[in-house]
């Protein structure tokens, strides 16, 4: 009995997994706050951010800075990013460059908010080995 594996229509050109991400981000060009707007998805490469807008407005490298405040303390988190598609009714952009306090929110948001928290402990697990094997020997390749 032959085993039938249907037809990939579309393949997945995202490397990271997306989460559902309902939080407001402000939105900074050439250090200018062009406004807050909210996010639709997010994941350890990037975000979405729905808002018509700023398809004709952002072209390039942007600045986000997303606030977040808990019952005794708050924190800013701060991701420097490049705009990698525009549509309707947004821009996909993807991040360039965080703080470390940054990589560890975005860590556990992706986590906590996966479907699948075991495939996304994987994927750091296989990030964190690609970025250990960088440190060591400065090229990724082998």
């Amino acid at each position: 009995m032959k085993s039938f594996t249907p037809p990939t229509l579309l393949p997945e050109k995202r490397r990271h997994a997306r989460v559902v991400f309902t939080r407001t981000v402000r939105l900074f060009v050439n250090d200018s706050l062009l406004g807050e707007f909210p996010a639709r998805n997010l994941s350890m490469g990037g975000l979405f951010i729905d808002n018509s807008t700023l398809v004709d407005v952002v072209d390039g490298e942007c600045q986000l800075e997303l606030h977040e405040k808990g019952e005794h303390s708050s924190l800013i988190l701060k991701f420097s990013a490049k705009v990698v598609r525009v549509e309707q009714p947004g821009v996909g952009v993807e991040f360039t460059d965080m703080e470390d306090d940054s990589f560890m929110f975005l860590q556990t948001m992706v986590l906590y908010a996966s479907d699948d928290p075991v495939g996304i402990a994987k994927d750091f697990l296989e990030d964190f080995s690609l970025v250990s094997h960088v440190e060591k020997t400065g090229s990724a390749s082998g």
